[in-house]
């Protein structure tokens, strides 16, 4: 099939950056879609810049494809009366799918004689196409909140000024959102050509290229970060590479160019953080180290086209000096202070919940429960425990500082300096930092165990009372992050090897919410938290290991075990094993705990399995450190029982007529399944 080059541009004013990095997927998904709804197959390439979105297609068929369809009609009995003639079912059909008589034919399906056509509809011509498919594309588009702008009906994220397309030599007219299309493209804000009427893809490319516009995105990228490494290697620093910040940097840009300003390193006093985001959030700057140390410079990426970049350099050395006065004086005021910004009975934590400071009540009622809960299993010294508290009573109290108030994503992290200042221990300045960790998926947790108990009250506060509110998260609607702060408490629990159980934490919520409706959500909120963090294992083998109730640490070393030793053996034949057992042992397995056999009424292949489960027993297999290494190697032990365990399903009639052969024969297998229970119900695990 001819084909040739498409040229799609979407001139817009500025685009917002993170809608636009957060849809480019989809974009070019949205188009794909379409080609195929127009039979028409073409591997493309999108690109993007603050001012428009474009296709680039660079062999594009001139026509698209013809479709052939295997159309099935009614049975023929149906189709034709008794005497031969065509009924209504016939003439329907015929109609609906606009066929001649002439072209039908039947077929068997499905044992029966029915009508049958294969209908072709021809190629049409590319270009009477292709402004119906890049109307359907832009109003498909929708990754912002949009916007309408003069006579225009249709809405889309920013104004659109301009569509051209280009399939080879030929403009395609399209008329979308009242625009009158041409084939002018526009170049760098500051170039000298401003505009150019072009005739085909390569006079696109090279009048970009030559007027400040760079239109491939991770070229862009590229540039900025060869620009970044020969500043760093100038200067002998490191510069901070924020994926993030660079992503959005490269959706602001069409001429990146990185450059390194100063400021005063009298301001390194302030806090780092502080510096940071003020240069990250408010400017858009990369921070830069010397000697492992923050250094009194920054890197700013310059979207001017222009030869000297003297003045943007000293332009942005102004702004943020303002800036970073303005931290300067919030945080020397905050240190001032001695941690009393305030009474916290002044804010609301949230409407029915009450204050900040009865908030701080229910948090340190928590963290007593939840000492008493752990004394048994870790050491926690009073001295800690005297941490805990002190670390939950002002904990919240930066919230009330000026610093906070301009930085609030530093809250916590600000508090601990302040807590510092003020004279208060390590323990607990870094409880106070790291109290709302993890803050991301692939967030740090808490490093100590103070640090660790006073995160989970707060989060175990929070989930409590929310769910109390009848603030529960539908759908992917989350507005408090609670599935984030249930999978922390999980994450927490398992990386300090505190093995409580969910139902132990969730039945903490009576002291406060006497409820079983509340408790029954919390257990089924937090454990759907597992299946969560572990996305990449087997359901069926998640809730093997959940239905036991085993505390969170065991739980997860014990799924990663399981998900491990499944992976290397055939997992059909475990299943297949134990649905033997479930048909089996149809009682409550509860009942498994007083179980006697008589070894007197084995026969051979019975005494061997019993002999194999009694040497697993009295294998020094306690001794392995219990993690998901040590788990793993007590499974592949246990494992070896199946075996001996088919082999007795093979040859032994289990549900003899002998009532004393069938219950000695049940309570054997019983025996071996108890000893599988230990790591998970098996005959959960499916494929």
């Amino acid at each position: 099939m001819k084909t040739t080059t498409l040229l799609i541009e979407v001139f817009t004013e500025e685009l917002p950056a993170l809608p636009l990095l957060k849809a480019q997927d989809s974009i070019k998904q949205e188009w794909l879609k379409i080609l195929s709804e127009n039979n028409i197959e073409s591997n493309v390439e999108f690109y993007f810049t603050p001012r428009r979105l474009v296709l680039i297609h660079s062999d594009f068929p001139t026509k698209s494809s013809e479709k052939k369809e295997q159309i099935y009609g009614a049975p023929v009995n149906i189709a034709y009366d008794s005497s031969g003639m065509p009924t209504r079912a016939l003439n329907s059909f015929l109609e609906k799918n606009n066929i001649d008589k002439d072209a039908l034919q039947t077929t068997f399906k499905d044992g029966k004689e029915v009508l049958f056509c294969e209908k072709i509809t021809p190629g049409i011509e590319s270009n009477s196409l292709l402004s119906t498919m890049v109307e359907s594309w832009l109003k498909s588009l929708n990754f912002g909140k949009s916007m309408r702008w003069g006579d225009v009906v249709d809405g889309f994220i920013r104004p659109i000024r301009n569509i051209c397309i280009l399939l080879g030599d030929e403009f395609i007219k399209c008329d979308i959102f009242a625009l009158d299309s041409n084939n002018e493209i526009f170049s760098h804000r500051q170039a000298t050509n401003k505009s150019k009427k072009i005739k085909n893809l390569q006079e696109y490319t090279d009048f970009l290229n030559e007027n400040g516009v760079i239109l491939n995105q991770e070229k862009r990228r590229e540039i900025i970060l060869n620009q970044i490494q020969n500043i760093e290697s100038k200067n002998n620093v490191n510069v901070e590479i924020d994926s993030d910040l660079l992503n959005e940097i490269v959706a602001i840009t069409e001429f990146p160019t990185a450059l390194m300003g100063s400021f005063s390193d009298k301001f390194l006093k302030v806090p780092q953080e502080m510096i940071i985001t003020s240069m990250k959030e408010n400017q858009r700057y990369f921070a830069v180290y010397k000697d492992d140390k923050l250094f009194n410079a920054f890197i700013v990426v310059s979207n001017a086209f222009v030869d000297d970049f003297s003045l943007i350099i000293k332009g942005n050395e102004k702004v943020l000096k303002a800036r970073l006065h303005d931290a300067e004086f919030f945080y020397n005021n905050d240190l001032s202070a001695k941690m009393d910004f305030g009474n916290l009975d002044s804010i609301l934590f949230m409407q029915g919940a009450g204050s900040l400071s009865e908030k701080i009540v229910r948090e340190r009622e928590l963290a007593t429960q939840l000492v008493n809960l752990l004394k048994d299993s870790i050491n926690i010294t009073d001295c800690q425990v005297g941490e805990i508290m002190q670390a939950l009573s002002i904990a919240k109290n930066d919230l009330l500082s000026q610093s906070v108030g301009e930085f609030p994503e530093l809250q916590g992290i600000m508090g601990s300096y302040f807590a510092k200042d003020a004279g208060f221990n390590f323990e607990i300045c870094r409880a106070i930092r790291e109290q709302y960790l993890p803050n991301g998926l692939d967030s740090s947790l808490p490093t100590k165990k103070v640090s660790a108990i006073v995160n989970l009250a707060i989060k175990l506060d929070n989930l409590f009372t929310l769910f109390a509110l009848s603030k529960i998260p539908t759908g992917s609607k989350d507005p408090f992050s609670l599935r984030r702060q249930a999978a922390g408490l999980l994450k927490i629990c398992h990386q300090f090897d505190f093995d409580i159980s969910i139902s132990d934490i969730c039945a903490l919520s009576s002291a406060k919410h006497k409820s079983a409706n509340l408790f029954a959500a919390l257990l089924t909120f937090i454990t759907e938290r597992l299946y969560g963090i572990f996305a990449h294992i087997n359901p069926s083998i998640v809730r093997s290991v959940l239905v036991r109730g085993f505390g969170i640490k065991s739980s997860f070393d014990k799924i990663l075990a399981l998900a491990c030793y499944l992976d290397s053996v055939d997992i059909k034949e475990v299943i297949s094993t134990f649905k033997r057992v479930s048909n089996i042992l149809q009682e409550d397995i509860s009942a498994l705990d007083s179980i006697a056999v008589d070894i007197s009424l084995f026969e051979a292949v019975e005494s061997e399995l019993y002999k194999a489960l009694q040497d697993y027993k009295a294998k020094n297999i306690e001794s392995l450190k219990l993690d998901s290494e040590g788990y793993l190697a007590k499974l592949q032990n246990l494992f070896a029982l199946k075996p001996f365990l088919d082999k007795v399903f093979d040859n032994v009639l289990i549900n003899t007529d002998d009532s004393r052969l069938k219950q000695n024969r049940i309570a054997l297998i019983s025996l071996v399944f108890k000893e599988f229970l230990t790591f998970g119900d098996m005959r959960e695990i499916s494929i």
